[in-house]
């Protein structure tokens, strides 16, 4: 089964360009377990981690084009954290598998696994099946080795070279600013390609589809260790293994690719969507068409909440509108002169428009606990105050921790902190980017009229945003391994080549990153499919609010393979409020 879910964005998308996954616990690092004494196998071996988790590096080859027992083939170890059902896998309610992926690129599902495998394994368990979470890092991500890591381990180059990056003007800002973003696209590139380069460069070899190949190898091996375990196999009867799988945000392209590549060996799939050619193009021109809507949602929450509980509004105020006015003629002020303050770490850090405006889209991803901080924080700013703002993930982004440690230069062995989630994130997209697009997309001019265009969509979040296609400017790597389509598949009646379950596709009626058209487009490709409109904002809707409608529908699916009708929809059960009211039972 496939469901794609729109949710979470432990990704480029939901952090800057500089530390995508602050909000993430570097649980997988500090946990206690030593990774490094895991020797990676091509058969899935397991060992207790993390207080009633499995662990284990999995072997697979670095070129999916070559031959397994090509002598010339490398290797690649996928970091995996399975959290087991809690039935044992001999009894009868228990429904397998399911692998969970949140986005990015560059997004690690080992940590998915840690922090929220507990949280989905509740919305799938509410029924009469039971199954066990697994989270995979993709090829070059967080746990897996080699790293996609253009600094060989060196963290005070990565952080100095990201303070640069906190002075950089507005990409829109004119010809010139744009052009110091260019040059600062291709910088990264030519030092990925001299200090990380090569015919054996891992960044050769980050495509999505290699990692879709990656899943299906997964699967396999997690079936195959089923098998020598179980007392009922049967090597005449067995079936090749099906993917179960949840995907969120970037997760649904990589579910996509996956369906698109190998629709016999899918049995469940629920995703909230991205557009897979919105990647593959380079644009990223489908995704902020309804981020204003989300954007003036906050505003009118504060409104509502009135100025006892709301910073932001005055007794003055008719509607949200004035709110939004004040904070829009705040940010224009800044991009016209930035302000400097003296921060608590004792250094000199500036006000930018990009924080203000990173720190409003950051916001949307989590509304129900988010939105009233953001409301105290831009209330502060606009009173001259920046110490929040300056304490802020958006303005925190830059900074990076333990920059003078020891280098860890050992590629094959994970190093004990996630700090090259930004060349990850680049290594997949522009890798993918790069196998489908032409060359003229690498200009001066192709990048303006980007921005351009995604300015008009959301003046409040195309700055940060319009830095995702820009970061492809000048990449220097293609993939071996690639699929550029046709995406989706056709009902037909060999049920060797179709999903044994039609695709459930969830989304929020109104979400910042990746609109509800985009379900809709996604559904299309996909016959029997049915999208499950959640009514609330944000990104993602099994992890932007609670709902038991939403669960019930999900779990449902995942026992029967049964979509809801068509048009169906469900109510949140808690919303954003100011001040943060508790939602009982949700993770964020």
């Amino acid at each position: 089964m496939l469901t794609i879910t729109t949710s979470l964005a432990y990704s480029l998308l939901l952090g800057s360009m500089g530390s995508a996954f602050a909000i993430l616990q570097q649980r997988q690092f500090d946990g206690g377990f030593d990774w490094s004494s895991v020797e990676p196998a091509q058969q899935l071996q397991y060992h207790d981690c993390y207080d009633g988790f499995r662990c284990a590096r999995l072997k697979v080859p670095l070129d999916w084009t070559k031959s397994n027992n090509d002598s010339d083939n490398n290797w690649v170890a996928i970091g995996i954290i399975t959290l087991p059902a809690t039935v044992p896998e001999t009894d009868s309610s228990f429904g397998g598998t399911v692998l969970v992926n949140p986005g990015g690129p560059g997004g690690s599902g080992t940590e998915m696994a840690l922090e929220l495998g507990g949280y989905l394994q509740g919305i799938l368990e509410g029924g009469d099946r039971h199954y066990e979470i697994l989270g995979f890092d993709p090829r070059g991500v967080a746990l897996s080795t080699p790293r996609a890591d253009c600094y060989n381990g060196d963290n005070f180059n990565r952080a100095a070279d990201n303070i640069q990056k906190e002075g950089m003007p507005p990409v829109a800002a004119g010809a010139q600013s744009l052009a110091i973003h260019y040059q600062a696209a291709k910088g990264l590139s030519d030092l990925c390609a001299a200090q990380a380069g090569g015919p054996k460069s891992i960044f050769n070899y980050m495509s999505t589809a290699s990692v879709a190949r990656d899943m299906l190898e997964i699967v396999e091996r997690v079936d195959e260790l089923r098998q020598k375990t179980s007392t009922n196999s049967s090597s005449t009867t067995h079936e090749k293994p099906r993917l179960q799988y949840i995907g969120v945000s970037y997760g649904t392209i990589l579910g996509n690719t996956f369906a698109s590549m190998f629709p016999g060996r899918i049995t469940l799939a629920s995703s909230s969507r991205s557009q897979a050619n919105a990647t593959t193009t380079k644009t990223w021109l489908r995704n902020l068409n309804d981020a204003e809507l989300v954007v003036d949602h906050f505003y009118e929450t504060c409104f509502k909440a009135g100025h006892k509980h709301c910073a932001l509004t005055q007794p003055s105020d008719k509607d949200a509108s004035n709110i939004r006015g004040r904070v829009d003629h705040f940010i224009q002020e800044l991009i016209a002169s930035p302000v400097s303050v003296v921060a608590a770490d004792g250094r000199i850090r500036l006000i930018t428009s990009i924080i203000v405006r990173d720190a409003i889209r950051q916001t949307l991803y989590s509304p129900i606990s988010l939105y009233e901080p953001l409301s105290n924080m831009l209330a502060e700013a606009l009173a001259g105050n920046y110490t929040l703002l300056s304490q802020s993930p958006a303005a925190m982004d830059y900074k990076r921790n333990n920059v003078c440690d020891k280098p860890v230069m050992d590629s094959s062995f994970p190093p004990p902190e996630y700090t090259w989630d930004n060349e990850a994130t680049i290594g997949v997209l522009c890798g993918d980017s790069a196998a489908a697009s032409a060359s003229e997309h690498t200009t001066l001019s192709w990048a303006q009229d980007i921005v351009k265009k995604l300015e008009a969509q959301s003046p409040t979040t195309a700055e940060p945003w319009s830095r995702i296609p820009l970061a492809c400017l000048g990449w220097k790597f293609q993939p071996k391994y690639a699929f550029g389509g046709p995406f989706g598949h056709s009902s037909g009646p060999d049920a060797r080549h179709t999903p044994s379950a039609p695709m459930l596709i969830l989304s929020n009626r109104y979400d910042h990153a990746t609109p509800l058209r985009n379900a809709h487009s996604l559904s299309k490709a996909y016959p029997g499919s049915v999208v499950l409109v959640q009514e609330s904002f944000g990104h993602c809707a099994l992890l932007t609010s609670k709902s038991a409608c939403t669960a019930e529908h999900v779990r449902s699916y995942f026992e029967s393979g049964k979509v809801p009708e068509r048009g169906s929809t469900c109510s949140e059960d808690c919303r954003p409020s100011i001040p943060y009211t508790t939602c009982p039972g949700f993770p964020r």
